[in-house]
């Protein structure tokens, strides 16, 4: 089964970055995300499929380990394409940056 971002593969080589860096550098990634989504017009995405957002009790997927990289996953699942394109955008400025810094 292919997961929702593969669509997106764009945003699905940033994701899968995300998986590699180093943790500091990361959570500022994340936490900027989140305030992407929250600035946007989909700033409702959280609030209204929070419940659909799948919990696996094992934590069987990498980004279930941290509750705000599984708050983005799932998120971004439900977003539209503008606020996707926008976060791939951000992703894809900061992380190359990061690889050259």
């Amino acid at each position: 089964m292919k997961r929702w971002y593969d669509k997106h593969p764009k945003l699905a080589r940033c994701l899968e970055c995300l998986k590699e860096m180093e943790s500091k550098a990361r959570d500022r990634l994340v936490q900027e995300v989140i305030e992407l989504i929250n600035s946007s017009n989909a700033r409702h995405v959280m609030e209204d499929f929070v419940m659909e957002f799948p919990l696996d009790i094992y934590r069987r997927r990498w980004y279930d380990q941290d509750p705000y990289l599984w708050l983005i996953f799932n998120s971004l699942r439900y977003a539209d394409k503008v606020l996707l394109g926008k976060v791939t955008k951000y992703l894809q400025s900061n992380i190359e940056m990061r690889k050259f810094a």
